[in-house]
């Protein structure tokens, strides 16, 4: 049953991506630097985040293409049970190493970096192709208006319904 409905999901997904302009990502990404400890600002709703709160992620690089995510959260309050889960992300392309593939229990999903702070790395936003998936993510709890204002412009201006984002609830 598990796996019908992943091939349902990854078959609506792509019938999806069909219908949308192909999704550019980032020019060049740094794993070195990209590697680390993120928080999540906001998402598209998912399935699987219901219910989750001061989610973190935490990229730990294990060979030049390839990462291991760890994301955590906590359920239902900052003081709720604290759930994770452990995905192993690669790069298919040497060439475009903004295009990884996060496995998932034996399922592979698109996970494009779509913009970053090339200066920093004080921040990345994360989408699949579909639009269906978005991710910011910050190296610190919270985004200033001045920085995220742009992020979410350039998010909407690919296709991305910034307006069914939901904000993560982070401790100070």
């Amino acid at each position: 049953m598990k796996t019908r409905f992943a091939v349902l999901a990854l078959s609506i997904a792509a019938a999806t991506a069909c219908n949308q302009a192909p999704l550019d990502v980032v020019e060049s990404v740094d794993l070195q630097r990209f590697q680390g400890d993120w928080y999540e600002i906001a998402k598209l709703p998912r399935v699987t985040q219901a219910d989750c709160t001061g989610t973190t992620a935490r990229y730990e690089l294990k060979s030049d293409r390839e990462l291991v995510v760890t994301n955590v959260c906590h359920l239902g309050s900052l003081d709720g049970s604290r759930r994770q889960v452990v995905a192993a992300a690669r790069v298919p392309d040497p060439a475009v190493p903004a295009k990884l593939s996060v496995e998932f229990g034996g399922f592979f999903g698109d996970y494009w970096i779509i913009d970053l702070d090339r200066d920093a790395y004080r921040y990345a936003v994360v989408g699949h192709p579909t639009r269906q998936y978005l991710w910011i993510l910050s190296r610190t709890p919270t985004m200033d208006a001045a920085t995220l204002a742009p992020v979410l412009e350039r998010a909407t201006q690919r296709g991305f319904d910034v307006s069914r984002l939901e904000y993560t609830k982070q401790a100070p």
